[in-house]
Parts: C-alpha cells; sequence; structure tokens
C-alpha cells in the first residue's frame, strides 16, 4: 500500500446564490423582469434609473468641477464573473380524466394583450423550500431544479445534466430532486407521466394500493388500457382493476397547472421578429424595463482618500458589487435571448416566411449545441417566454417538436406539420362518411407522411377532435 501526500489545483465553478438569481434573470418574462428591477432600484440605493442620472448630470458646474479638484484613483471592484450560460409528455398523447393543455394559437398582427393563464409555480415552491431546513448545497440545487421546471411542473432536464452544469455530484442533485417532490402540489419535478403519478399516489399514502402496483408494474398495458390482461397478470378481478383506474383519474398529469391564475392576463411578446430587407431581425421588446446606471454619488464613496467610515465604505462596496452584478447579467440575459432566437429563426426558417403549417423538427439540444450554450440555459430561455410575427405571437417552446416520421425525400417531419395535415384532412371530409384514423393513416401514407394509426388516433385526441363515429353527420 501506497501512502503519500498528493496536492493538485482544481477550478470548481460553485453553485451560488449570485449564479441562481443570474440564472432566474434568464428565467422571468418582460413583465416579470420589469418587477424584479424595480424592486431592486427600492431595495439598492446604488442603482438608478436613466432619467435619474439625466438629472445628477443637469447638476451646476461648478460643483462638478469641486469634485474633479480632488482626483482619486478608484478601487477596483470584485464583482464574481460566473458564466451565465426540452417535449411534451408522450407528445402530450396521455390526458386522464380529459384533462387538455391550453394552446394559444394566435393570429394577432399587432401587439394585442392575448389571453392566458400565467403560472406561479416557481414562486410557490421557493416559498415552501424557505420553510424547510436543509443543507446549504441541496437548498442551491433544488432552487437550480425549482428554476428549471416546465409549466405543468415537469423536470424536462437529465439530472446528469444538472450535476455537470453545477459541477455537484449526482447524489447531491438526486437529494434536491426529493426535496422538490416532497412539496405541493404533489406530482412537481417529475421527469415521466409515470412517476408524476407514482408521487401523486405516494403523497396520498397509497403506496401499497393496486393503483400503484398497475402504475409501478404494468405501465405498458396502462396506458394502452388492456383491464383484462392487467387483471389477468396481477391475478385481480376486472372489477378491481377498474376501480384502481377509477383513482388513477383523479390524479393530475399536469401539476404545475394547478397554480395557474384564474385571471386572464395579457401576453406582452418578450422578442419580436421582424423581416427588414429580406433578412430576419430579432428585437427585444424591453422598452419598458428600467435602465440601470450606478450612482456616481455613491462610487465616490468608497474611493480611496474618501473620508467616509470604513463601515459605511463596506456597506457601500457591497451593494456597488450586487448592482454592478445585475446590470452585468441583464446584459448578458440580453446577449442569450437573442443568440437563442436567433438560432431558432435559423432552424425554423419555413415557419418564419410561411406560417405555422411548416415547423421542422426541433430539440432544446440542437439550439444548445448551435449557441454552444447548456441545455439547461436554453430551456430556461424559452420557457414561458413570447415572440411577436407577421404570423401571430407564439410561445417559443412552439418552435419544438420532434420529428415523428419523413417525407419522400427522407427528411424529418414534425408532429405539428402532421397535426395540421389531420386536421386539413378531417376539414374537407365528408361528413356522412367520416374519415377513421385508419383511413387517414393509409392517405397520409399516400402522401410519403409515415404515420400509424395510433398516432393519429393520439394527435386527434390532442386536437379535441371526436372520433368518426361521433363526427358522422345523419340526414
Amino acid at each position: 500500500m501506497n501512502l503519500g501526500l498528493d496536492m493538485s489545483l482544481k477550478l470548481k465553478q460553485n453553485l451560488s446564490f449570485q449564479m441562481i438569481q443570474s440564472l432566474k434573470l434568464l428565467q422571468v418574462n418582460t413583465l416579470q423582469l420589469e418587477q424584479m428591477l424595480k424592486t431592486e432600484l427600492e431595495m439598492n440605493p446604488v442603482l438608478e434609473m436613466q432619467e435619474d442620472m439625466e438629472l445628477e448630470q443637469e447638476e451646476p458646474e461648478e460643483k462638478q468641477e469641486e469634485e474633479e479638484e480632488t482626483p482619486a484613483e478608484e478601487e477596483e471592484l470584485e464583482v464574481e464573473e460566473d458564466e451565465i450560460d426540452w417535449e411534451e409528455y408522450l407528445e402530450d398523447g396521455f390526458d386522464i380524466g380529459s384533462r387538455m393543455s391550453e394552446e394559444t394559437t394566435g393570429k394577432e398582427e399587432t401587439y394585442e394583450p392575448t389571453p392566458v393563464y400565467e403560472a406561479n409555480l416557481q414562486e410557490h415552491l421557493e416559498n415552501q423550500l424557505a420553510e424547510r431546513k436543509v443543507p446549504e448545497k441541496v437548498e442551491l440545487l433544488a432552487r437550480f431544479i425549482i428554476g428549471s421546471l416546465s409549466g405543468d411542473g415537469f423536470l424536462r432536464i437529465d439530472i446528469n445534466d444538472i450535476a455537470e452544469f453545477t459541477k455537484e455530484s449526482i447524489y447531491d442533485v438526486e437529494e434536491a430532486l426529493n426535496v422538490v417532490w416532497n412539496m405541493e402540489p404533489a406530482g412537481v419535478g417529475a421527469r415521466t407521466l409515470q412517476e408524476c403519478l407514482i408521487l401523486q399516489l405516494r403523497k396520498r399514502g397509497m403506496t401499497d394500493s393496486l393503483a400503484m402496483r398497475i402504475l409501478s408494474e404494468m405501465w405498458d398495458l396502462f396506458e394502452r388500457m388492456k383491464i383484462p390482461e392487467i387483471a389477468r397478470q396481477l391475478n385481480v378481478d376486472t372489477s378491481e382493476v377498474q376501480a384502481a383506474l377509477n383513482v388513477v383519474k383523479t390524479l393530475n398529469p399536469k401539476p404545475g397547472y394547478l397554480l395557474n391564475s384564474n385571471n386572464a392576463a395579457a401576453i406582452i411578446p418578450d422578442l419580436i421578429v421582424e423581416k427588414v430587407d429580406g433578412e430576419f431581425i430579432a428585437i427585444l421588446n424591453d422598452r419598458s424595463v428600467p435602465m440601470l446606471h450606478i450612482n456616481k454619488a455613491y462610487a465616490d464613496m468608497i474611493r480611496r482618500g474618501s473620508k467616509v467610515n470604513a463601515e459605511i465604505k463596506k456597506y457601500v462596496r457591497e451593494k456597488l458589487n450586487n448592482a454592478t452584478w445585475l446590470i452585468r447579467s441583464i446584459e448578458q440575459r440580453k446577449s442569450t435571448m437573442l443568440k437563442v432566437m436567433y438560432s431558432i429563426i435559423k432552424h425554423q426558417k419555413q415557419f418564419f416566411e410561411n406560417g405555422p403549417p411548416n415547423l421542422n423538427p426541433l430539440k432544446l439540444q440542437d439550439i444548445a449545441d448551435d449557441i454552444e450554450m447548456h441545455i439547461s440555459t436554453v430551456s430556461r430561455v424559452t420557457n414561458g417566454k413570447y415572440v411577436q410575427t407577421m404570423h401571430g405571437i407564439f410561445e417559443l417552446k412552439h418552435f419544438f417538436t420532434e420529428a415523428m416520421g419523413t417525407d419522400a425525400q427522407g427528411v424529418d417531419v414534425s408532429a405539428e406539420r402532421i397535426k395540421n395535415r389531420i386536421k386539413e384532412l378531417v376539414e374537407k371530409e365528408n361528413p356522412k362518411k367520416p374519415l377513421s384514423d385508419q383511413k387517414i393513416s393509409d392517405m397520409l401514407k399516400r402522401e410519403d407522411l409515415k404515420v400509424a394509426r395510433r398516432t393519429v388516433a393520439k394527435y386527434r385526441e390532442q386536437m379535441r377532435i371526436l372520433p368518426a363515429r361521433l363526427r358522422q353527420k345523419y340526414d
């Protein structure tokens, strides 16, 4: 056995509250950012708005000259320079209890507000986290996970990616995820629909129930609602299986939406995409966001030679560091959002040219690879942000859809394009002889779109289109 002393220098990015706050800036939309900055202006005297700065510049020249008579070398600020750097579950194809997600397909050509329901999930979870006693590292990771949740409450980012990004162990990330799993609403933080439903049963104390066995052991059969086969394999009566499934129907497949506001709120687009001289340009719609600057009087307080006492200097230096970090983070947010938007434009050029039916398959990882940023950063930028286009207002996540087949040239075809084609076929069908799912599947295949009957049925349900037997009309 060789005993020795090994010394090595390692660079490690530690997850800090400042980093969490910086990531939070990426996550908020324009209205939320405006509110956050107004709060910061009230709390940090070192910060001032553009108009405040203009007032200062109107001071008498004599006073300015007097200040310039005592030049002093400004201390270098020690500001942390942390580098600021997903798809619907089962394609939304399993919706227990007829709960359907609200889809907005805006046709507006102007900036008129569009009614939506805004979630307050992250704030609700962070308030619960503040009341729990957990180690600081776990708390920071839990905050990171909370900030990474999609609007429906799912964690769409792999925990290995979180561990890699935060430079923490996978065990610490799993511990933080367990903290989130124990919060309300039950099911938040789940990575799959199966995990979401199991978490809700566990919260109800039904770990030994038949419903839990079905979800845990018979998931494939449960998805296809093969009740007799489930009963046979679990050696129970079909009536017992049906009773268990009735319990499952009371669970919520999208727990995050429970925190949506019941009052319609206005969408203000965070980005605007316009075509100028044949090229698409992206603009940040941030005119209402305060422009922040450092107050010169407070900056002068920490200059060498200043007669201000050390305690006040320490306080001002802390506030100055926070203000400088905030301004840098805001600029980084602007840069990151524009990078993501331009990458989306590049990948979805047909959409911006010709409108909604022309979406190409696109994943968050594609954008992350293109702009050389972490997928969690792209997830934050696209979650809850909207863009105004000449075809209407769309949420950024609208542009992400998986490939569900190929066309005659072998090019991937997006789920959104297939949905639009199914809708067109149903709209043009003979109401006396409506098209069955199999017939639609056959018609799509003749158009070189290989889509199975089961997939047609899933998409039809997502679009709230009734089955053929219920669409049939009689004289």
